[in-house]
């Protein structure tokens, strides 16, 4: 469970409607903020924070097929031990389709091409190729079951996530898991208005370190707690309160690869880092999402 990943732009894919349920995320925008903690070696005092604009362009073009487009823009900034700044960027494209393959069964098919450095460059150094197929089976407008897999050229190895999950909700409760990369639990206070959960996102991403030749770094991070989520007609506002968990960052040289990468594991990973660090710290976490009836 150590190297989980959360995706933005899957994410929106897999929550929303196009996958079943009665809404569409067409921007959400998210900021994370960790409370530091002094490091127990060098007394230095931690600090982390990741925003990301995640934007759809979903078009119709029949019953039975939709055009799925947008982007995503991240940023990532946290000290060393040393207590050294560092800031990483991301900006991947999403292009792919949803089609539905019968009454009760549909499948979402993605390209997701990426950039990540710690320096906007776009070039074949900082290029990652990622995709995404999703297959979703229906059986109410109050359940269906999802799996499928994620695949990504990250540069410590290819990285393989297999994906199952599945969305539920009676009453005033709804459960949405699409586990490893997220699971979200939550009651209905006020409908329409006032829900209070529990979530669980992680994350695996690495970046070309421009400003250092020739390493990456390694990002590797989870964060779990409880939220309150207040609604606004078609817009969102949730904040949460929790904590990181196994959350670490390594550099290595680019030359220092695994041979693949599954959720918990690497195979073949005789990499020595160049320096790591571990940051599990409490924190705080904000988002606004427009969503879209359909």
């Amino acid at each position: 469970m150590k190297q989980y990943i959360f995706f933005f732009s899957v994410l929106t894919f897999i929550s929303c409607p196009c996958l079943s349920q009665e809404y569409v995320n067409l921007l959400h925008i998210q900021h994370s903020q960790s409370i530091g903690k002094a490091d127990a070696i060098s007394l230095t005092k931690t600090n982390f924070s990741e925003s990301s604009v995640d934007v759809l362009f979903p078009i119709q073009l029949d019953s039975t097929k939709a055009i799925i487009t947008g982007a995503v823009g991240e940023r990532t900034y946290f000290n060393d031990r040393t207590g050294n700044p560092i800031m990483v960027y991301g900006l991947m494209l999403k292009a792919g389709m949803n089609l539905k393959h019968g009454k009760n069964w549909s499948g979402t098919y993605i390209l997701l091409p990426r950039i990540a450095s710690d320096k906007i460059e776009f070039n074949s150094k900082t290029f990652q190729l990622g995709g995404l197929v999703l297959m979703k089976r229906t059986y109410s407008d109050a359940f269906n079951f999802k799996f499928g897999v994620y695949t990504n050229s990250e540069f410590f190895s290819p990285f393989i996530v297999p994906v199952v999950g599945f969305y539920y909700q009676k009453n005033r409760w709804e459960m949405n898991f699409t586990m490893p990369i997220s699971a979200d639990i939550n009651y209905s206070v006020k409908k329409n208005l006032l829900a209070v959960g529990f979530r669980y996102d992680g994350i695996a991403r690495s970046y070309l370190r421009y400003n250092t030749a020739n390493r990456y770094i390694e990002k590797a991070n989870n964060e779990l707690g409880p939220y309150a989520r207040l609604n606004f007609k078609e817009w969102n506002i949730r904040i949460m309160a929790g904590h990181s968990l196994w959350r670490k960052f390594g550099e290595f040289e680019s030359s220092d690869k695994a041979d693949l990468a599954l959720p918990s594991f690497k195979l073949g990973n005789n990499r020595s880092p160049l320096y790591k660090s571990a940051l599990d710290e409490l924190l705080l976490k904000f988002s606004l999402t427009y969503r879209l009836a359909i």
